[in-house]
């Protein structure tokens, strides 16, 4: 296996893996036992984050701060942003390690004759 290939395949799988971080549903634990949904780091759906905090009473302001609420909106928020910070650059990573090096076979392969134009030499007799 030629170097050139071992970087596409390299590529490839940086590719992939960022793609299937970016399509893996993102959720955040409940506090029993249970999850809940945020959407994936492509589109994220925080209805049933705020249907949760409803329920939990994370809107309604406590003076003090005597009643302890998870806001599961603002987590949610935060783990979709940190599932964006590391699969957005690994596929844009993968996209051109891969550009690249088909592009580079595809110049390898390419005849002698059409680096230059393929067309006549000025200096032929």
């Amino acid at each position: 296996m030629t170097v050139r290939r071992l970087i596409m395949v390299v590529g490839a799988v940086l590719l992939l893996a960022g793609v299937i971080g970016l399509l893996l549903p993102v959720s955040v634990p409940d506090g029993n036992g249970g999850s809940i949904g945020c959407g994936n780091a492509i589109a994220s759906d925080l209805q049933s984050a705020r249907s949760a905090n409803d329920k939990t009473g994370a809107n309604i302001p406590i003076v003090g701060q005597l009643l302890p609420h998870t806001d599961y909106v603002s987590e949610c928020q935060s783990s979709l942003s940190s599932r964006r910070s590391w699969s957005i650059p690994l596929t844009v990573l993968g996209v051109l390690i891969v550009g690249g090096a088909v592009l580079l076979e595809l110049l390898a392969r390419r005849p002698q004759g059409a680096a230059t134009g393929g067309g006549p030499s000025i200096n032929a007799p």
